[in-house]
């Protein structure tokens, strides 16, 4: 099935047949729940019956003594029934859970930068945690109550029905229409969860975008900022669940009314049943006891509703993110030509938010070649290298991207970045060790491999000073570490990978000069025998190049060397003038060029 095709199927369930398709392979714990549920419902049916009959024969001890083992026996297999629906639909319900996480993680690590752009890391946590949480807590404590409660509430109807019609119908003639009121009570409470649910994901997300930037937080003393923000995020989830419990106070009402108009009806009614005869002693307490089965689950059912309504809204939140479509990976694998042109860009244009960023943009990166993109901000630079990753996709009639001349929409997305490496200006470690960081390069790569590219990377000799050497834990995001120390370590897992298209995007713009030298010898290193496509910030970097494209506002408007390019006297020239000459002028003076 397509993935658009698999989107729309989805789409097309509603969310709780949605949410059973990862209870199902757990059916077994699941018919455990519902015999059991079963059990108990006839158990308490039962019980009444004896009751009645112990009432009616208190002469015969023998039946008395019998009947009462009966009900000792019914007591135990209820005991026994409740702790299997407990013990059962915490298995199902946390399996399933556990289940719906992966497979939304697995999901969310396919869909495109394009859609994963439109969403809040700290929203998508919450989903995983908060919203996933209520839905197994339903499932958990109330998804029973859907078999039991219809059950005894049948069962029990219809013996009081051959007891005495009259009296049952009597009890019973108001409840429909506290149920209906309850029932329209409830309909807001879904549109109360999901505005809770957004708001906490949304909080949620100041809350980590706060943790993970509290230097940038303390040194602009923004705290006072964020937390106003924090604050006024809560104070929206606090508002839409004061809302929510708002209106299950306002059903408690119609619930008193469930409970106490069927009893005041009974003993007004039975009372007169009992004096014209029409009523005995032994039907009258099956009455009492048995009606406590026809109040409970209807009592129960606006709750209940309002349960499925509240965990409707979460649902919908999970089910939004399977709705995203993912990168193409049913491709077959593509056999690679050794000969084959690495990249080849053939008027391509992209608009993100209908927006151009490029237009009509060709050139081909040739095997071991190195071609240099320079511009101004916004110039296109950083989306030829994210069209490239495969991280946005080309709209029909875009132009042509290949990849060793197979078009990208050839290709198994995740299998063509086997040939990339890419070493950004914002560099991502993990928080743990350094070697570990670095075999992501290569995830089997032995001991000896790791420390040859951290020696190629410049980065071994700082990583033995450190106190527990290729065991050092990074941090969050490499925080105990230096810009340069990432920067290097980066560059290693880019060496450990060896995959012959490097890309490289501004990799020391926001270094300083000691570490800049350091990162620049190691991207030389890197760089040997590879084909590059670099966004350059040194200008030994664009020097050196075998091309230099020039970017403004999504055109290539001048192409060549450095040098052919000074002499034209352009844009490029005026880039030169304004972002390389102040550190590299007498570097050029001394290659002869003014």
């Amino acid at each position: 099935m397509s993935v658009t095709k698999q989107a729309q199927h989805l789409g097309n369930k509603s969310v709780f047949r949605w949410v059973l398709t990862y209870v199902k392979p757990y059916r077994n714990w699941v018919l455990i729940c519902i015999i059991a549920s079963l059990m108990v419902a006839a158990a308490d049916i039962w019980m009444g019956i004896l009751i009645k009959n112990m009432v009616d024969h208190t002469n015969d001890f023998n039946k008395l003594i019998s009947m009462a083992l009966i009900i000792f026996c019914l007591t135990i297999v209820g005991f026994l029934s409740k702790y299997f629906i407990t013990y059962s639909a915490a298995r199902f319900s946390s399996r399933a859970m556990r289940d719906l996480k992966n497979s939304m993680a697995s999901h969310l690590e396919k869909v495109p930068m394009s859609t994963m752009d439109k969403y809040h890391s700290g929203d998508l946590v919450s989903r995983l945690t908060s919203d996933s949480q209520i839905v197994q807590s339903f499932l958990q404590q109330h998804f029973f109550q859907l078999f039991y409660l219809p059950v005894v509430f049948i069962g029990a109807l219809g013996l009081l029905l051959t007891i005495n019609w009259k009296l049952i119908i009597a009890s019973v003639a108001i409840l429909p229409i506290a149920i209906l009121i309850t029932g329209s009570m409830s309909r807001p409470l879904q549109k109360y969860s999901e505005q809770m649910q957004d708001h906490l994901g949304r909080t949620n997300s100041i809350a980590q975008d706060t943790l993970s930037g509290i230097h940038m937080v303390k040194a602009f003393r923004l705290e006072d900022i964020m937390y106003r923000k924090y604050s006024t995020g809560m104070d929206q989830v606090l508002k839409n669940g004061i809302l929510a419990e708002k209106k299950r106070a306002w059903m408690t009402a119609p619930g008193i009314l469930l409970f106490s108009a069927p009893i005041l009806f009974f003993v007004a009614y039975g009372g007169y049943l009992i004096q014209t005869g029409e009523l005995n002693l032994g039907s009258l307490v099956i009455f009492s006891y048995l009606l406590h089965f026809i109040i409970e689950p209807l009592s129960l059912a606006p709750v209940l509703f309002a349960q499925v309504q509240e965990t409707s809204g979460a649902a919908k939140r999970l089910q939004e993110v399977f709705l995203q479509p993912i990168e193409q990976n049913d491709h077959p694998i593509i056999p690679v030509d050794p000969a084959a042109i690495p990249v080849q860009f053939e008027n391509v244009t992209f608009a993100y938010d209908k927006v151009n960023i490029l237009d009509n943009v060709s050139f081909t990166l040739h095997h071991n070649k190195t071609v240099a993109l320079v511009g101004a901000s916004g110039s296109g630079k950083s989306t030829l290298l994210k069209l490239l990753c495969g991280f946005y996709r080309m709209e029909p009639g875009s132009g042509s991207l290949k990849v060793f001349e197979h078009s990208m929409t050839d290709w198994n997305v995740a299998e063509m970045r086997e040939y990339l490496s890419l070493v950004s200006q914002d560099t991502t470690l993990f928080p743990v060790s350094i070697a570990e960081n670095i075999s992501y390069g290569r995830i089997h790569a032995k001991r000896d491999e790791i420390i040859a590219a951290a020696k190629a990377a410049n980065a071994h000799d700082f990583i033995m000073e450190l106190p527990e050497g290729y065991e050092t834990k990074v941090g969050e995001r490499g925080s105990r570490l230096s810009g340069g120390q990432k920067q290097r370590i980066a560059i290693a897992r880019a060496i450990l990978k060896d995959a012959p298209i490097l890309l490289l995007d501004e990799p020391t713009s926001a270094l300083d000069t000691e570490s800049e030298a350091l990162v620049q010898e190691a991207l030389e290193n890197v760089m040997k025998d590879r084909t590059v496509l670099v966004i350059a910030h040194r200008l030994s970097t664009i020097k050196d190049a075998d091309e230099v494209l020039v970017l403004e506002q999504g055109h290539i408007v001048e192409r060549g060397t450095h040098y052919d390019l000074l002499a034209q006297g352009g844009v490029y020239t005026r880039l030169y003038h304004k972002q390389f000459a102040t550190d590299e002028q007498r570097l050029l003076a001394a290659e002869g060029v003014s």
